[in-house]
């Protein structure tokens, strides 16, 4: 049971070998005030509660008789409330400084280990809710960002970001929980005005859903989409990459085979290795070593050419080296 504040004073006190006169006396009180509070017929001033604290060497929070712990999840509940960065950093610091304290405290054995244990599970189920708050509140404010330069775009199809932040928006609505909405705007939107933009956008989102066979599927009945893909150019190869990508997904050699070769005349060395990197793992899955082979070799032969710093050129060597 919680203390009241008179009891968390008498106790104090008496830890600290304290008189009832001599606490009034440095609050320049009666010593009947002192003894009205301890046992519950009243309470300080609040302009004393500071003196009070500092008299006793507590915090406040301590001198309400709030444990670490409590106050730890007062921060979260406060960040939960405000969702601002400088709350999220406050909770986390007390948050990461009380599990500090606890490991640190661990390792004598009996009870207190396993009240440790019990209070350490309680902070980071609370660093665990931190974490997921600050996921979404990050989300919000990415989608708000790319919503915006959506809009301010809207009759701008040539601007640089008009694609981008739309792919953006469209990758932010699955963990929104939005993509439901996102796939019925874009395959609206794709029925309305057929072109490489609209496509794109509707395929893009199908990838980043992992939904390869609708993207396959799409391709194979829609003749709108056929004519925006046929033949491969330099203007079309990004909707084919996401072709490729589904195939290499669902393990269609045949639909591969039967389109890299165009694909690769109408593309530059950098595509050609943006295409063959989507293979590697298509050819380790279906153990197809001779394939496998042939385009790491040709892998290796490309990556000195392409615009890599040298901690990206170390991963896909990684990369080339594992499949």
């Amino acid at each position: 049971m919680k203390l009241t504040i008179g009891e968390k004073i008498a106790l104090l006190r008496k830890e600290k070998s304290i008189t009832q006169t001599e606490l009034a006396e440095y609050l320049s009180l009666a010593p009947q005030a002192i003894s009205r509070w301890e046992v519950g017929n009243g309470a300080p001033e609040i302009t004393l509660l500071p003196r009070i604290a500092a008299f006793f060497g507590v915090s406040i929070d301590e001198l309400f008789g709030v444990t670490s712990l409590e106050h730890a999840e007062d921060l979260v509940c406060k960040y939960s409330v405000l969702r601002d960065d400088r709350s999220f950093q406050e909770a986390m610091e007390c948050l990461n400084s009380q599990l500090q304290t606890i490991d640190a405290a661990r390792g004598n054995g009996g009870s207190a280990d396993a009240e440790l244990e019990a209070d350490r599970d309680r902070l980071e189920a609370e660093k665990l809710h931190m974490w997921i708050q600050q996921g979404r509140e990050a989300f919000r404010r990415a989608y708000a960002i790319a919503d915006s330069f959506v809009e301010k775009t809207a009759e701008k199809p040539d601007h640089p970001w008009y694609l981008r932040m739309r792919l953006q928006r469209n990758q932010l609505s699955i963990p929104m929980g939005k993509s439901r909405k996102a796939l019925a705007a874009c395959r609206k939107d794709f029925a309305e005005n057929p072109n490489e933009t609209t496509l794109h956008l509707y395929l893009s989102l199908l990838d980043d859903l992992d939904r390869y066979e609708d993207i396959l599927a799409i391709q194979e009945t829609d003749s709108q989409v056929r004519e925006i893909i046929l033949p491969p150019s330099q203007k079309n190869l990004n909707i084919w990459w996401l072709l490729i990508h589904a195939a290499a997904g669902t393990g269609r050699t045949d639909f591969v085979e039967k389109h890299m070769p165009k694909i690769l005349e109408a593309g530059t060395e950098q595509d050609e290795y943006d295409f063959l990197m989507i293979l590697l793992d298509l050819y380790r899955r279906k153990n197809q070593q001779e394939e496998l082979s042939a385009i790491k070799k040709r892998l290796y032969a490309l990556l000195p050419g392409q615009p890599m710093n040298r901690y990206f050129m170390e991963k896909a060597k990684t990369t080339i080296e594992q499949s």
